[in-house]
């Protein structure tokens, strides 16, 4: 039972070590190698984004934060002139007193320009700038106190940026509120004004890097503030902005888009800030997001592709060098089991062959037949030709006798010296006598020349045995075929015989 994981192991490890193993081995290195590149150049993007993402949100809430305590404050400071107007006993103080009871939280709020009053026809009745009472200046044609008076359920109104009417060269938005009878009916409005270098403040020393940017931009497309900076497009209104549109009616953030302004493209990340028709949008350029990512994306790469230039040619080395070895191997196992001179089976490969087909016969009952061959006068033509010519009427003569013999059950084998001895399985005594006159012949018809011989020409002798069933053992066969090529030698040379067990005894 513990004997079969040691196996499948070893079977397994015998496959790996392989040359088609070894480079299946480095190929799969490689492509695990490039698959693992692969992801975590992947998740380093990913990460990139993410973090890119996180990073302008915490921006956002920071600025929302900001935005909300600001217009909280000037909420407060236009929510106290309504009280005040709402109480006839400030509202006939003199105007210096009432001024100072009105406009007492404004005067504390940083970029507060002003505020004035409104009655309900419009007329001017209060104005923080203004230490005495103010002249009777109509502002009925004023956005806000239209806005106001057309819809009675508006109770603030933002309007968008425009240059400031009392300071040069300041741009200012507008933000008003309803101010209500006790019958609530329409009483007038109270409106402020607020430069808008607050919302420039807020983006002042953000870091950007080399392209991001950041805009606040109002609900009907009014740019508030941008940086980087540009105090030529502050006001400007991009409600056809793609970008904009993208802002206006998405429901989430982020997505990818490309400013028209200067043609970067950027992340937006953007927020919607509660009771307020104010949008910020941070947005990083994606150069400048992915600019580590690459530099680790190209050393990542880099490491990779000097892997893969090292493993798949050290595979493709390594498994030709196992090659070789294997064919090295297997060329000196084939040596091993065969004669040198002619190629035949030698002396050990025949005897395991003969086991194996007399025990091949005693379990079939089939017959096996064996051949004993011996060149006549061989000994006397190396005397007279040389032992290389006689070598080479070895090498001859067994090519001569592998044309007769070309069964892939035949076996071919050099017995010793000038003898050869062929195994025929499933062949009977006849059969094999035939298969035995047939090498006979081809060898005389050979014509090598040989003096020392009574026909003049390299001739042999053979001797043939069969045994079949339970008789059928290697030393009873061998001991057989011997006997028939003494018969065939004693006969004159040049013949077949057959084993004849008459007046003879095999003994095993």
């Amino acid at each position: 039972m513990n004997r079969e994981p040691g196996k499948l192991r070893t079977s397994l490890v015998a496959r790996m070590l392989t040359p088609g193993g070894v480079i299946a081995i480095g190929i799969v290195l490689w492509a695990g190698v490039v698959a693992l590149c692969s992801w975590i150049v992947y998740q380093s993007y990913g990460d990139a984004i993410d973090l890119a993402e996180q990073s302008s949100r915490n921006l956002l809430l920071a600025i929302e934060r900001d935005l909300e305590r600001t217009f909280n404050s000037y909420n407060l400071s236009l929510q106290a002139v309504i009280n005040g107007a709402q109480r006839s006993a400030i509202m006939t103080l003199p105007a210096d007193l009432r001024n100072a009871i009105l406009f007492d939280n404004s005067a504390k709020a940083r970029y507060f320009d002003g505020i004035v009053l409104l009655d309900a026809q419009g007329t001017v009745i209060a104005d923080s700038s203004a230490a005495e009472a103010p002249a009777a200046v109509d502002g009925s044609s004023r956005r806000a106190y239209l806005a106001h008076k057309e819809d009675p359920r508006l109770d603030f109104w933002m309007g968008p940026p425009r240059r400031s009417l009392q300071v040069p060269d300041v741009t200012e938005i507008t933000i008003s509120r309803r101010v209500s009878a006790r019958d609530g009916s329409f009483a007038g409005v109270v409106i402020g004004t607020i430069n808008v270098d607050y919302f420039r403040s807020l983006l002042d020393g953000l870091d950007f890097k080399r392209s991001g940017s950041a805009a606040i931009v109002m609900a009907d497309g009014s740019l508030l503030a941008r940086a980087p900076y540009n105090q030529a497009i502050v006001g400007r209104n991009f409600r056809l902005n793609p970008i904009f549109q993208k802002l206006l009616h998405k429901q989430s953030s982020p997505f990818w888009g490309t400013n028209g302004i200067d043609g970067v493209t950027r992340l937006h990340v953007f927020r919607r800030i509660k009771d307020l028709p104010i949008i910020v949008d941070i947005a990083p350029a994606e150069s400048d997001i992915l600019a580590d990512w690459k530099g680790r994306s190209l050393l990542i790469g880099a490491l990779g592709l000097l892997f893969s230039l090292f493993v798949l040619p050290t595979s493709f080395l390594f498994s030709r060098e196992l090659r070789r070895r294997r064919t090295s191997e297997t060329e000196l196992r084939r040596q091993a089991h065969l004669d040198p001179l002619t190629g035949l089976d030698n002396r050990g490969t025949f005897d395991r062959s003969l086991q194996k087909a007399c025990a091949l016969s005693s379990r079939t009952e089939s017959p096996v037949s064996l051949l004993f061959f011996d060149l006549d006068k061989f000994k006397a033509y190396n005397d007279t030709y040389g032992h290389q010519a006689g070598d080479d009427v070895l090498k001859k003569t067994t090519m001569a006798a592998r044309v007769v013999l070309q069964r892939s059950t035949d076996h071919f084998a050099r017995y010793g010296g000038e003898e050869f001895v062929a195994i025929l399985e499933a062949t009977d005594d006849m059969q094999a006598f035939a298969v035995a006159e047939l090498v006979r012949v081809s060898i005389e018809n050979l014509g090598i020349e040989h003096t020392g011989s009574p026909a003049g020409v390299v001739t042999v002798s053979i001797g043939v045995a069969c045994v079949q069933g339970s008789g059928a053992t290697p030393e009873i066969i061998i001991g057989m075929a011997d006997e028939a090529l003494y018969d065939a030698k004693a006969a004159g040379r040049n013949c077949v015989r057959r084993f004849s067990g008459a007046n003879r005894t095999i003994k095993a």
